[in-house]
């Protein structure tokens, strides 16, 4: 599985010269304690869908689930792998604990039961992913250039399960400065803007 550690030095304006994939998926799982601990569960998600149209447009969706303590796991993960296309490339956020944890159990053998991702990738066909170590404070200033009104790391639970869509956004604009070409990287921003721009016009669902 591909990891890139994206940390505070990074210069997000710095694309590396790749191309944004046909179709990205961001993908933000929160959960109530670190996974690999005890009595952790999931209790949101937010998955933000982008297909790219030619060079220089994009067609934008964002879903966004808040769970209880009567969901499954099971029932959770499902239900997400039916919301994430074949062949997509699969853009998610390991905090640092998990990613770690991770790391230690490969490295002394201890065979720990699957990831959140690693879950995703065995349900649906053909995934690329792109598993990502942000820093906090690193997705909360890629959201702000984004103009998104980021959740602080000392909002409450409620607050950040609300801004997880959010974070999705934030961490497809961090990719996207980070790695595309800066003239297709300025040219989806700008599509994502407008599409906000819709969203916000819309109204609300009394």
């Amino acid at each position: 599985m591909h990891h890139d550690d994206l940390g505070d030095d990074d210069d997000p304006q710095a694309g590396s010269g790749s191309s944004h994939p046909p179709t990205l998926c961001s993908l933000i799982i929160l959960r109530n304690r670190p996974e690999y601990t005890q009595r952790s569960a999931i209790t949101s998600y937010a998955l933000l869908t982008v297909n790219k149209v030619g060079e220089r447009e994009a067609h934008f969706d964002i879903v966004h689930r808040a769970w209880g303590r009567e969901d499954t796991r099971a029932t959770i993960i499902n239900g997400l792998c039916e919301l994430i296309p074949a062949g997509a490339t699969l853009l998610v956020r390991h905090p640092p604990r998990a990613f770690q944890a991770l790391c230690q159990s490969a490295a002394t053998g201890d065979v720990r039961p699957p990831n959140d991702t690693q879950l995703i990738l065995r349900r649906v066909p053909h995934l690329h992913p792109m598993p990502l170590t942000v820093p906090d404070r690193r997705l909360i200033a890629a959201g702000q250039q984004l103009g998104l009104d980021m959740a602080l790391r000392t909002s409450t639970p409620i607050k950040r399960r609300r801004r997880a869509p959010l974070e999705a956004m934030a961490l497809w604009g961090l990719y996207t400065k980070s790695f595309c070409r800066p003239g297709e990287a300025n040219a989806l921003v700008a599509a994502f803007h407008a599409w906000q721009a819709i969203e916000r016009a819309k109204p609300l669902p009394f």
